[in-house]
């Protein structure tokens, strides 16, 4: 056999080689990552809506063939509501994770529209698909709105954080809103992703990179085009007005990926909490409060697991600070 067709097998089976050893673990992760649903925690609480005296209507939202669960949440008529906020949730159990803030701009006159994702909560789907899917569940949220009477008159003003974040800000690229107010998210799908391997350690950190190309890869399969949508191009392509949000000790969207640092130069208003992780409208001492209960736990055993559920502070978890929700209460007034 000639020298050059046994250099071609050697590097088609090194090729090969390297194809199983990078697309098993991308599809593993991926699979790990929106493959299943998110739902609420047994053990955690979940503010309710009759926790701030909202009141609450369900609005018909369509996604995929089924309606997703969503609801205008106010605390006067709707008719009466200034302006639409259409409020997109992170990783977790949908809206319910949010129902402070889902209060807060209820309470300053808005009429708050918010769903739960594809395959999240309250919503049908056996899976999240991927994080394309956030940003299409705020195009129906806004289809929806603009179907209302009451409301498709109105200013509309999309707000959202971590996941929630980026969908907000990719789905300006599809819909014409007066507004995105973008806290903690991030920029761009894939690199997101291997951004949260890179926890993993020095294993994690060599891996991403290799893997990167199969997630934007999964992400054209499951959304065609759109699914590598970066959030400041969308934003800065549809002229829609931003306001960006990002603490500086986020470790779960490196500020170096996030909207915030890379909208800077993209004429949004940037806002950069530099004592602040990865839920920067609550105080420091709830984003303490909060790691606290989502952190390692060595229970001796079930009683005084649930001993501790049950003592835990959640009012104290989900302090807002007055002075960061001032701010995005300015924006969306002024949008």
């Amino acid at each position: 056999m000639e020298w050059y067709v046994l250099l071609s097998v050697a590097l088609a089976a090194v090729v090969a080689a390297v194809l199983l050893f990078t697309l098993a673990p991308a599809i593993i992760i991926d699979r790990a990552v929106f493959g299943s649903r998110q739902d609420k925690r047994e053990k955690f609480k979940y503010f309710t809506p009759e926790d701030f005296s909202l009141n609450t209507e369900v609005i018909p939202v369509s996604y995929c063939g089924v309606n997703l669960y969503a609801n205008i949440y106010t605390v006067k008529p709707i008719e009466e509501c200034g302006a639409v906020v259409v409020f997109a949730h992170g990783f977790g159990a949908g809206t319910s994770s949010y129902m402070t803030e889902i209060a807060h701009f209820a309470k300053c006159g808005y009429a708050v529209v918010a769903a739960d994702a594809y395959g999240c909560n309250n919503s049908a789907g056996k899976n999240i698909k991927g994080f394309y899917a956030g940003a299409e569940a705020v195009i129906a949220a806004y289809i929806a709105v603009k179907s209302e009477k009451r409301l498709k008159d109105k200013k509309v003003v999309l707000v959202g954080h971590s996941w929630g974040a980026y969908s907000v800000a990719a789905a300006c690229g599809k819909v014409k809103a007066d507004g995105v107010v973008s806290i903690s998210g991030f920029n761009a799908p894939a690199q997101c992703l291997c951004d949260q391997l890179k926890h993993m350690g020095a294993l994690g950190k060599t891996y991403a990179p290799l893997l990167h190309g199969w997630f934007w890869l999964f992400n054209i399969f499951k959304f065609g085009a759109c699914g590598n949508t970066k959030a400041v191009n969308a934003v800065k392509k549809s002229g829609t007005k931003a306001l960006a949000i990002h603490g500086k000790k986020d470790k779960t969207v490196p500020l170096k990926h996030s909207f915030a640092k890379l909208a800077e130069g993209a004429g949004a208003q940037v806002v950069m909490s530099a004592d602040k992780r990865h839920n920067p409208y609550n105080t420091v001492a709830a984003e303490a409060q909060l790691a606290s209960l989502t952190g390692a736990h060595n229970f001796a055993n079930g009683e005084e697991e649930k001993a501790y559920y049950a003592s835990f502070d959640w009012q104290a978890a989900t302090e807002e600070d007055a002075e960061v929700m001032a701010v995005i209460d300015r924006f969306i007034a002024n949008a």
